[in-house]
């Protein structure tokens, strides 16, 4: 058994579901977890897990489909001219608790401190692919990539001992030796689900404000539309869509019941809808260069359609549909999780910091863990 420290970025709920799924694994295997986290992720595990230290957590702006540079700067301003204090103050949480190894789910401030007490690191995340990975580009997302690509590195640990990735996708590794890319970590409630098809077509933005276009796109298409995280507008019929509150259960029953899915490029639920064989089509968030490389490779190995231009039309809503049989002929096969493959990677980095690990999985025990309040997010 080991103690492990579980720090994961507070923005977002897609890192939660992820931290969650592993917790749960990890804790059958009789590790001592506690949690690192601020933001959403703290409103989430708060409500789940015992021992949760909140910390300060980054935030994104996005409005209209678009992130705000500006606006996510001067609202993280405050934490960067206080980094010393933050850094001390978490370096003392996690003396105290004494851990074995930090797992960073892709948060700032905890990597830094465990660095400074000597505690050895695993960066754990989807994000490091952008940077630990090699790809060929279209020259107009080569400026975005640069930007990405200094943020990831002002945020993730510089030193790690090991860094493991989770993708659906798998690009050449630049330094596989100390590099793991496991498939995607799915949630026992979504690996639970048995995919059918009722006719709708799921629909998640992360971000409604200013995505008005999308509702007016899909009132013009000829199918219908579960709708989640979309207020009904006070004006307008919309004969063909039907409007949802936040429901976990409501939610993974319309995924797992969908024809298909469109939504922003966030990596949680494409993993989930195509572990499901669902077909998707996706339109990334401008500015945020992650969930553009996941659209790329999403497109380069035919699993989905992508609209770059940060606008969504009847038509493109259209001609995805048209081709959803393709793109779930592509899919099949493709069901599987990164679940144990990571716990292996952990357990081995584990054992290179002198961790007492046991030698042979346990048999399966009910989950200790309960699942996110949430049903996706964008890690």
């Amino acid at each position: 058994m080991a103690r492990i420290a579980y720090a994961l970025s507070g923005q977002g709920r897609g890192h939660a579901s992820r931290v969650l799924a592993m917790a749960d694994a990890l804790s059958r295997r009789d590790h001592e977890l506690r949690f690192f986290c601020g933001g959403t992720a703290h409103e989430v595990l708060s409500n789940r897990v015992a021992d949760v230290v909140e910390i300060p957590a980054l935030k994104q702006v996005v409005q209209g489909n678009r992130l705000c540079v500006g606006k996510t700067i001067r609202l993280n301003a405050h934490l960067a001219t206080g980094l010393s204090g933050i850094v001390s103050d978490v370096a003392d949480r996690l003396d105290d608790f004494g851990p074995d190894l930090l797992i960073t789910d892709f948060e700032a401030f905890t990597p830094k401190a465990a660095a400074k007490l000597g505690v050895p690191i695993l960066s754990f995340n989807h994000q490091e692919i952008v940077t630990r990975s090699r790809y060929v580009l279209p020259a107009r997302f080569k400026t975005h990539a640069l930007l990405t690509r200094m943020t990831i590195r002002l945020v993730a640990p510089r030193n790690p001992a090991h860094t493991l990735l989770t993708s659906f996708y798998f690009p050449e590794l630049r330094n596989p030796d100390n590099t793991t890319i496991v498939r995607p970590i799915i949630r026992p409630a979504v690996s639970a689900l048995t995919p059918r098809d009722d006719g709708h077509v799921l629909v998640y933005f992360n971000q409604s404000s200013g995505s008005e276009f999308v509702l007016e796109a899909l009132r013009n298409t000829d199918a219908r539309f579960v709708v989640y995280n979309f207020s009904r507008p006070l004006d307008g019929d919309y004969p063909n869509i039907v409007f949802k509150d936040t429901s976990v259960d409501e939610f993974l029953d319309d995924l797992a019941g969908c024809t298909g899915v469109i939504s922003t490029a966030g990596f949680t639920l494409m993993s989930e809808s195509l572990y499901l064989g669902k077909p998707i089509m996706v339109v990334p968030n401008n500015g945020i260069f992650e969930q553009t490389l996941n659209a790329l490779f999403l497109e380069r190995d035919g699993l989905g359609a992508t609209v770059f231009s940060g606008q969504l039309h009847a038509s493109d809503v259209s001609a995805f549909l048209d081709k959803r049989h393709v793109f779930s002929r592509r899919i099949r096969g493709r069901r599987g999780s990164g679940n144990v493959d990571a716990v292996r990677c952990i357990e081995r980095v584990l054992r290179m910091a002198g961790a007492t690990v046991h030698p042979v999985v346990k048999p399966h025990k009910p989950a200790r863990i309960a699942e996110t309040l949430h049903p996706v997010g964008n890690g």
